[in-house]
């Protein structure tokens, strides 16, 4: 299949343009490593604000998505500045608005995000469930009308545990990920996360995919020649599979497995409901379906203030996660500390790792910003 081909068949999904990376950049896995360049944090975001305003963002915009990209990328996470290597498709959808909230109550809102980034709207809707959080204990926070992914959910579970609060945040995206072997695809990846604030340490944060393999590692697969890892891929006939090419975003008419088996797809049905049948977004056996097209992706936020339910919070977690790491004499290891290591890592340094190729599309980009 050809680039062009392919970069219809990602824009046709709903693919944040990051994808496109993956698919049109294929590498084999005998080939070098791909060659990267150390770039300070803060050239890192403003070179990337000014890509974005170059493509027709305005500075508030530019700023937020720069800062949500690049903080990915300093972790190591795919879903960082990947996304700036087709910057045209990282331009305002035409007729597109600003997140603005449509409902709300002392402890709810819906923001409808007006066809805007995933990113745009999701930080909307985290900071305000925070606020109605901190005034009244508990807060719920529907989004929908996005047009494109919000990309990795630990960044916005991270904001909100920074700020003091316990975030629950979920997303649901178009059908990639089947509910049993034989079933089509219904389910988006569908990830959730969970963050917390922790005395004496970052936040826990856990983010995860309800799918059997990330969206992202269906791309890695595909960009480096690799197999799918077993057990987590379909074929049109229902059997498992490790050629990405048997699965839909290969070309096949597979599908991704879900994780878990019954309770992967209750996870998965759990994030449709919340983020779909209550927050707006594309419903699946609708007339708006299938979701693929209708480019509504949903999520939803349920922020808690610990501080009017328990005194000492942060220390009483605290005490849990330290005794679950230190269980095993070597250790166990919890869910973000991999991200936190390199984070950490990339901080001392005082720069981070990024694939030549992209920080060249991003200068490129950035200098058509200041003409």
């Amino acid at each position: 299949m050809s680039a062009s081909k392919l970069a219809g068949v990602a824009a046709a999904a709903g693919l944040a343009a990051g994808a496109l990376y993956y698919l049109v950049v294929k590498k084999t896995s005998d080939e070098p490593a791909e060659e990267v360049v150390m770039v300070a944090h803060t050239e890192a975001l403003e070179k990337t604000c000014a890509a974005l305003k170059a493509v027709g963002w305005d500075e508030e915009g530019a700023r937020v998505q720069a800062e949500i990209m690049v903080s990915s990328e300093a972790c190591g996470n795919n879903q960082g500045l990947v996304k700036m290597f087709k910057p045209e498709l990282m331009a305002p959808a035409a007729g597109a608005g600003k997140p603005e909230i449509e409902r709300e109550t002392s402890n709810s809102a819906v923001v409808n995000g007006h066809q805007s980034p995933g990113m745009l709207s999701l930080v909307t809707a985290v900071d305000l469930a925070c606020a109605k959080a901190s005034a009244g204990g508990v807060a719920s926070v529907g989004v929908y009308n996005t047009s494109t992914s919000s990309g990795q959910l630990a960044y916005y579970g991270a904001r909100a545990a920074r700020a003091g609060k316990i975030v629950i945040i979920l997303a649901n995206s178009p059908e990639f990920v089947a509910a049993k072997a034989g079933a089509k695809a219904s389910f988006g990846t569908n990830p959730l996360c969970f963050a917390c604030p922790v005395a004496g340490r970052e936040p826990f944060v856990f983010d995860m995919s309800t799918a059997a393999i990330a969206l992202f590692g269906v791309l890695t697969c595909k960009a480096k020649g690799l197999p799918l890892p077993k057990n987590a891929a379909y074929d049109k006939d229902g059997n498992w599979t490790t050629k990405v090419e048997d699965i839909h975003i290969g070309g096949g008419g597979g599908a991704i497995a879900n994780f878990g088996s019954h309770k992967g797809v209750g996870l998965a049905l759990m994030v449709e409901l919340l983020c779909a049948a209550l927050a707006g977004g594309c419903v699946l056996g609708s007339a708006d379906a299938p979701k693929k097209t209708a480019k509504n992706w949903g999520h939803h936020v349920i922020a808690i203030d610990p501080d009017a339910h328990v005194d000492g919070f942060a220390a009483r977690a605290a005490s849990i996660v330290k005794t679950v790491a230190s269980s095993h004499p070597a250790g166990v290891r919890l869910p973000g500390d991999g991200s936190l290591a390199i984070e950490k890592k990339n901080r001392i340094a005082g720069c981070i790792p990024v694939p030549k190729r992209i920080w060249d599309v991003i200068c490129a980009t950035s200098k058509k910003q200041s003409q």
